[in-house]
């Protein structure tokens, strides 16, 4: 599957409370966060494994820029 934009990276990172992991899409270009599954919507996985396929799942769901 390739990325609608290359430059937008799924990234995950852990919550420091609770104790949960979350997703981030990133431009790597501008070095800023487009969405982020916490600040978004308040939304956080038990695994990273578990963020990072959500926030790919989010990014393939983005519409085309």
């Amino acid at each position: 599957m390739l990325d609608r934009n290359p430059r937008l990276t799924v990234e995950v990172r852990l919550l420091p409370d609770p104790c949960l992991w979350c997703w981030e899409i990133r431009d790597a270009q501008r070095n800023e966060v487009l969405e982020s599954s916490w600040a978004g919507e308040w939304t956080a996985y038990s695994s990273p494994e578990e963020a990072l396929r959500a926030g790919r799942r989010r990014l393939t769901a983005r519409p085309a820029a």
